[in-house]
């Protein structure tokens, strides 16, 4: 791939906008900081906007242009663009009428850079550290997020990373050949390498960027559901998005908010989350009533077939989760590998869509819960898949 560098021009937005961080739990206001985690009271911090001033930009063909008034950058000659975004948003009729669901819409995340909706996150976070003067940090993943940020680092101003990976995730690790990169390889799982991350910035005075609790990856991915919103012709009663820590899902729904506010969506969709049966802590939580993760519902060094979603302990974020679930009508739900390997298949067969079985399984919960007409047919409903393999790997 080629890496043309590519930043808006910056005819938009004002040249100083005001960014807050606002805890969703106690309401405290404080000045803006990607990476820091939550309040004091333990709350999750959210970078808020002025909604009535904000408008959405048609004209820019950069997302953090389109988008700038929704985004946490003061300046706009700060968007940084990676080859993110743009990605089409497409009315599966094929597929719809497979599964029992006219009204299906797929937002094709695979056209992004490195196949990726986490490009999106990688633009975000960068682009807002350089924004602060942050010129090294460490972050980790299960291979989606770190190559996103390895594939983004050329686009910046000499930005260098401490990349984390478990043993079994080195493979999904890749565009790491940067010299600004440098892949650390823990014998442990995600889990285990990010706790590792988080040492390694603490003895060495180094930014961790922080996973679902940096602020800047929930808001690049709420990008990826404000096109969709949007692209579609009709506004999405329920949104389906296969998760792990669900940071994609908490930024649909932030974002859904927002439009809500400014006026360009008239309701709240449902918010379905879907997980692989042999590694659901949230959905087993979720359906023995549980409002946290309790120790039988965490899976050590986790398998399954849609890697990038391998997350055994939610722990942290499992209750933003079940909030947005329940509080929109929602569900959880969790897919066999059988139907993820089916909604694979039907994809490419009917909608000519290659993806990976992380987005599989988004499609899959969707079908599942319209069998068991939890989705009613004339729904419009929006699936988010989040990506497709990248070069070889065996998942994305």
């Amino acid at each position: 791939m080629t890496r043309p560098l590519r930043r808006s021009p910056a005819p938009f937005g004002a040249s100083g906008k005001t960014v807050h961080a606002v805890c969703v739990r106690c309401g405290r206001s404080r000045p803006y900081a990607a990476a820091e985690p939550s309040c004091d009271c333990g709350g999750l911090l959210d970078p808020v906007y002025d909604l009535k001033a904000a408008t959405v930009h048609e004209e820019e063909t950069v997302p953090g242009a389109r988008y700038f008034d929704l985004l946490p950058l003061r300046r706009p000659e700060s968007v940084l663009h990676i080859g993110d975004g743009n990605t089409p948003c497409v009315h599966a009729r094929a597929l719809g009428a497979r599964i029992g669901l006219d009204r299906l819409y797929l937002k094709d995340e695979t056209g992004n850079a490195t196949r990726t909706t986490k490009d999106r996150m990688a633009a975000c976070v960068l682009a807002v550290f350089q924004e602060l003067g942050v010129d090294e940090f460490v972050a980790s993943s299960t291979g989606n997020s770190s190559s996103s940020f390895a594939w983004g680092l050329p686009f910046t101003r000499g930005l260098r990373a401490h990349l984390f990976a478990g043993r079994d995730f080195v493979d999904r690790h890749q565009y790491t050949d940067h010299p600004g990169v440098t892949l650390h390889v823990v014998d442990d799982d995600f889990v285990g390498a990010a706790k590792a991350g988080r040492a390694y910035a603490d003895e060495h005075g180094l930014v961790f960027e922080g996973g679902f609790f940096n602020s800047a990856r929930r808001e690049g991915l709420k990008l990826a559901y404000l096109e969709a919103y949007d692209q579609m012709p009709e506004e999405p009663a329920v949104v389906v998005q296969a998760i792990s820590s669900g940071m994609g899902v908490y930024g649909a729904h932030k974002g859904a908010r927002e439009y809500l506010e400014m006026g360009r969506l008239r309701r709240m969709p449902r918010f379905v989350c879907v997980q692989q049966r042999s590694c659901a802590p949230m959905w087993n939580a979720a359906r023995e009533g549980s409002d946290r993760i309790l120790p039988h519902h965490v899976l050590r060094r986790p398998q399954g077939l849609a890697k990038a979603i391998l997350r055994g302990d939610p722990t942290n974020t499992y209750p933003h989760m079940r909030a947005i679930t329940t509080g929109t009508g929602g569900s959880f739900a969790a897919v066999s590998d059988a139907e993820m390997i089916d909604a694979r298949r039907w994809l490419a067969q009917d909608e000519g869509i290659d993806v990976c079985f992380a987005a599989a399984a988004a499609l899959a919960g969707a079908a599942q819960l319209a069998a068991r007409g939890e989705i009613r047919r004339e729904e419009p409903v929006l699936v988010n898949l989040t990506g497709g393999e990248r070069n070889g790997t065996a998942d994305d």
